[in-house]
């Protein structure tokens, strides 16, 4: 991980000097010095490492009932939020493990801040860190205004534990779309984080994925795939994270419009929001939980089902800065209308667990529009978290 820090540092370094007038692509073709800090980088993206350790770790003592939060941070952009609500949101606070995506490191768009250790000393748990890519943007939309320069641009996610892990690994996924030639440009490529927390003659399993937003079912099934298929053999085993289950056909406009059109002359708007965008494991995002299924894992117990976890509202200046990067404008506003005529508000089921002889006790998704806490400035993320309370089978 040090000499992927020393390279991404250098090349962020690089570019910032660099008159970026042509596309990293070109850049990386025609600039030598750029080209071999890239290969350096992108070769060692694949790794993942334990970021913090604390002073005082818990002790297990036997434990065999366990709290999980999963969660898509937006970034960690609003850094502060997020570990006041990890820290004493009665739901969220003290769980034995956090699932974490979306996931920033020496990013100008938060701060530039270290997320994954900086969120380990303010828990006072061990944090492991698993990068995707690097950015050689400051980020999505309105993201790339961010004042400063990138410090590494790396961009990921984290598991934090209560205990030590161990054999904590990084598992591949293939892309959906080619990353570099896009307006977020990046090297690098979906990664699942996976660590072992050991229980005498047992052990856990912990697999935090995060699946790609503009992409198709099967790409999506696809990418969680090969990572359901690396834990194989584990006997329990959590998955979680946001898999962006929309439904739809994302990967370009092309296949987005007509995709939105078979959905409702399929089955209507108000039917499609009400039966089919809460439940993509009804019909649309069937590929993914047939094959969760298949490879022996159950999703229904340790879901609270039928709860959205992502609000897409109406006229989001941010999402649709966001969305610019993908689709054209026209495009956009379709879609708009769409949601405006569907009442302003369509609420998307994207985060998720997974599970593998675990005996789940209770589940629950925390609307993030309520949490209501002194001092708490901004929304923390633009997810809903999602909890489940479990224990391992015999």
């Amino acid at each position: 991980m040090d000499r992927l820090l020393e390279n991404c540092r250098a090349l962020s370094a690089l570019l910032a000097e660099t008159r970026q007038k042509d596309s990293p692509h070109i850049l990386i073709e025609r600039n030598p010095r750029i080209r071999d800090l890239a290969e350096s980088v992108e070769r060692d993206l694949h790794t993942c490492a334990q970021v913090h350790e604390p002073e005082q770790p818990a002790v297990l003592n036997g434990q065999r009932e366990f709290r999980a939060v999963c969660w898509n941070i937006e970034r960690g952009k609003n850094f502060s939020a997020v570990l006041k609500v990890l820290q004493e949101h009665p739901q969220l606070k003290e769980a034995d493990f956090y699932l974490l995506t979306e996931v920033d490191s020496g990013m100008a768009r938060s701060e530039n801040r270290d997320i994954p250790r900086e969120l380990g000393e303010g828990l006072n748990y061990f944090a492991y860190f698993a990068p995707s890519y690097f950015n050689f943007t400051n980020g999505h939309g309105v993201e790339r205004n961010a004042d400063g320069k990138n410090l590494w641009g790396l961009h990921g996610k984290a598991l934090l534990s209560r205990y030590p892990l161990q054999d904590w690994n990084c598992v591949p996924m293939p892309n959906a779309t080619d990353k570099l030639r896009s307006k977020e440009a990046r090297l690098g490529q979906k990664r699942a984080l996976v660590g072992k927390l050991p229980l005498g003659d047992k052990a856990l399993t912990l697999v935090c994925t995060h699946l790609d937003a503009f992409s198709s079912p099967k790409s999506r099934s696809e990418q969680l795939a090969a990572a359901v298929r690396e834990c194989s053999q584990a006997k329990h085993v959590l998955l979680g994270g946001d898999w962006n289950t929309n439904t739809l056909d994302s990967t370009s406009t092309w296949k987005l419009i007509p995709s939105v059109m078979k959905q409702l002359a399929l089955v209507g708007p108000s039917k499609m929001i009400r039966e089919h965008h809460p439940h993509p494991d009804r019909r649309f995002d069937r590929p993914l939980f047939d094959m969760l299924g298949e490879l022996g894992l159950d999703y229904r117990a340790c879901n609270q089902l039928g709860e959205p976890t992502f609000d897409l509202v109406s006229n989001d200046h941010e999402l649709g800065q966001m969305a610019g990067d993908q689709y054209p404008r026209w495009a956009l506003k379709w879609i708009n209308r769409l949601i405006i005529k569907s009442g302003g508000r369509i609420g998307l089921k994207l985060d998720w667990f997974a599970t593998k002889n675990l005996k789940v006790l209770n589940n629950q998704v925390i609307d993030s529009k309520q949490i209501q806490m002194p001092a708490l400035k901004g929304r923390a993320s633009d997810h809903h978290p999602i909890v489940t309370h479990f224990k391992l089978e015999a």
